[in-house]
């Protein structure tokens, strides 16, 4: 198991890649403008104005360590908005866009990335999902079940 953190109302001043001892693996360390710092397996919503791979630091890095198509400077990400299969770090916002179309710049395109990036991490939270149908079961069963 691990945490998930959800980090509201702050920028990204940088972010560093500090590979594992070994084969694969690290973490991102990455700094916010509220002068706070984190280290994280996994990051991303982020938005911002280049749209080519190359020019972004954190990219560049990730695209040399772990390489994948581009397509006019835009990467190639999987079904889930993963980098690649093996590399579970998903991507939103306009580098998302041969995915998600022309709404990858806006709040449809990031409702549409979220329910896509949700689906493939849901496993690893185990956190049942629940329909209508299955919140109203749920209290009911709730509701019923004898006091302790």
């Amino acid at each position: 198991g691990g945490v998930v953190s959800l980090l509201e109302e702050v920028e990204v001043e940088s972010a560093a890649w500090r590979p594992a001892g070994g084969e694969g693996g690290g973490s991102f360390d990455v700094s916010f403008d509220d002068g706070s710092s984190e280290r994280f397996d996994y990051v991303w919503l982020a938005t911002g104005g280049e749209m080519d791979l190359s020019l972004v630091p954190l990219f560049a890095q990730l695209l040399a360590q772990v390489p994948i198509q581009t397509h006019g400077g835009l990467p190639a990400l999987q079904q889930d908005l993963s980098w690649a299969a093996h590399c579970p770090l998903h991507v939103m916002g306009a580098f998302a866009q041969l995915e998600l179309g022309a709404d990858a710049l806006n709040l449809a395109g990031c409702r549409a990335g979220s329910v896509r990036i949700a689906r493939s991490l849901r496993p690893f939270l185990r956190t049942p999902h629940l329909s209508k149908a299955g919140r109203t079961a749920s209290a009911t069963a709730t509701a019923d079940a004898p006091s302790r």
